[in-house]
């Protein structure tokens, strides 16, 4: 379980199962990021476990069932900009785009970006 002086354990963990297993450095960039942008940020999605419905139903464990993802809120296409490129700049290499939230991800094969 790893906390930031802005967010706390618990808005990392599994909301399905409770458990814990997102990955220090992802916490410590996500804190990064919470500093670039200089306001609060809500996190959606972070660890899931295997058991959660939405990885249950992959054939492989995702970047969020690895620890290594987390889903943070926007409104609007200008906090959609800012989370990408801070992102970016923090070395993310997997980053989904919805209008509601940007998945940051960072998975160690390839730089993919995708739309939902």
């Amino acid at each position: 379980m790893y906390s930031t002086k802005n967010f706390t354990a618990d808005e990392f963990k599994c909301q399905h199962t409770g458990q814990h297993g997102i990955q220090k450095h992802v916490v410590d960039k996500i804190q990064e990021l919470r500093d670039m942008v200089g306001r609060p940020l809500t996190i959606t999605s972070a660890y899931r476990s295997p058991l959660h419905p939405i990885e249950a139903r992959k054939l492989a464990p995702g970047t969020h069932a690895q620890g290594l993802a987390v889903d943070i809120k926007v409104n609007g296409g200008a906090e959609r900009y800012e989370i990408i490129k801070c992102g970016l700049l923090l070395g993310a290499t997997g980053i989904g785009v919805n209008k509601t939230f940007v998945h940051l991800d960072w998975r160690e094969d390839t730089a993919v970006a995708w739309e939902y």
